[in-house]
């Protein structure tokens, strides 16, 4: 059975979490990779500590690729991270793999929240899961702990989500300059996923997510490099995509 080789496959590289999802004609394989290491000071979202995940993710998804193709030579897999023709969330939701919580987050029974979503999608016709039962506990923590009361029983407003606003280039407007500082960090947030009671035995991260960890950085690591100095420093870390400018901008913010 070829799903049942993929999934053990994904297995054999330390993929805990693969399903199947079934997405415009094609079949998607989709996995979840914890990155939870911890909690320690800084003022980077934790999801940023790590290498940059989109990399780790995409070494991760070319080996089941390529294995998809050596057991099925005429498919096609194409793999994605973030950007793909369907909405990572929603797929990991469809294949069985998280409910949603109140937050907009996929929620994972031994993952909690801290994790990513990364797929393959292939023109094999495999089996989908089905989405599960569990239900967000509906606490209401998360409205509570927001910075910027983005999260509310009436939706999400993200032009107040204080992830949203770290990574907005340009001016801040007063009101954003003050749900930045509230939050305390100068890239991303992590305000809905700390208090969430399904994130309080969250599994540790992958190997993967646990090496070469930077919880932080100060105004005076990047405040003289050249735009390709901090390429050449920070390229390979997540935090460094919208460049050296927001940052700074982020830094004396929050100094």
């Amino acid at each position: 059975m070829l799903k049942k080789k993929i999934i053990d496959f994904a297995a054999s590289i330390k993929i805990e979490k693969c399903s199947i999802a079934h997405y415009s004609g094609k079949s998607a394989v989709v996995c979840l990779f914890p990155y939870f290491s911890g909690y320690r000071e800084g003022n980077l979202s934790l999801y940023a500590h790590s290498l940059d995940y989109h990399k780790i993710i995409s070494e991760k998804l070319k080996l089941i690729s390529d294995f998809i193709k050596s057991i099925a030579p005429s498919c096609t897999a194409e793999c994605f991270c973030d950007i793909g023709p369907e909405v990572d969330r929603l797929l990991a939701y469809r294949a069985g793999l998280g409910f949603y919580g109140k937050n907009g987050m996929l929620i994972n029974s031994e993952y909690g929240s801290f994790f990513f979503i990364g797929y393959v999608l292939c023109d094999l016709n495999l089996t989908p899961d089905a989405p599960i039962e569990n239900e967000c506990m509906g606490c209401g923590k998360c409205f509570e702990a927001c910075p910027g009361g983005a999260l509310s029983a009436s939706g999400f407003d993200i032009s107040k989500c204080a992830s949203h606003i770290s990574q907005k280039k340009g001016t801040l407007t007063k009101e954003e300059e003050e749900i930045l500082k509230k939050s305390g960090l100068i890239f991303g947030c992590d305000a809905c996923q700390k208090v969430c009671p399904h994130n309080k035995e969250a599994c540790k991260a992958m190997k993967e997510f646990t090496e070469n960890l930077m919880s932080g950085i100060c105004l005076d690591d990047i405040k003289s490099l050249t735009n390709r100095q901090f390429s050449e420093k920070y390229g390979n870390r997540a935090f460094s995509w919208r460049g050296k400018k927001l940052l700074e901008r982020n830094l004396e913010l929050l100094s």
